[in-house]
């Protein structure tokens, strides 16, 4: 525990044939209350980060740009899964995982919805020659929940989640 110390003074005070010297001294030593100096500041912060992430929200939704997407990427292969997470249809920060895939001419990519809400999976943008796609309805606890395309043409692909506009994700189809 840290402990200041106020400054000691001390003075010659000279009178007609007296000298003396006086001490003069400030307050007494006191014990910070670390609490009662972090709390306060604590609040403040967690407050700014809050009112912060509810900003990145509002970008989100307006843009459509999925700002804390799933980084990790999956690739090659004749058959890639991507899977709809419990929760994405009710928390905005969560999107399809993996966002982004890579696969090889005429390989598959199956989404699997493991959320309780319905989703699809929607074509947004195709290369010259493909075909659009959509899954329709998926639903957690039937036989939709499970959407497979085969991707013949190559080329970048994107799609979405019609009734969850912050759910974006990208198809990379090589050779």
């Amino acid at each position: 525990m840290r402990v200041f110390h106020c400054l000691k003074a001390y003075f010659l005070i000279t009178q007609p044939s007296v000298l003396r010297v006086v001490e003069l001294q400030g307050t007494p030593a006191q014990k910070i209350k670390y609490a009662e100096l972090i709390v306060p500041i604590l609040i403040v912060l967690a407050v700014g980060a809050a009112c912060g992430l509810a900003g990145l929200g509002v970008y989100q939704l307006t843009t459509g740009s999925p700002i804390f997407a799933f980084a990790s990427s999956n690739t090659g292969g004749s058959t890639v899964s991507v899977s709809i997470p419990k929760g994405v249809g009710s928390t905005q920060g969560l999107n399809f995982d993996p966002a982004s895939v890579t696969v090889a001419k005429g390989g598959k990519v199956t989404w699997t919805n493991r959320d309780p809400v319905p989703h699809t999976v929607t074509a947004t943008g195709w290369p010259s020659g493909a075909s659009r796609f959509d899954s329709g309805n998926m639903n957690e606890n039937d036989t939709s929940n499970n959407f497979t395309e085969t991707f013949t043409v190559a080329g970048t692909y994107q799609y979405v989640c019609t009734y969850h506009p912050w759910m974006h994700g990208t198809i990379v189809v090589t050779g």
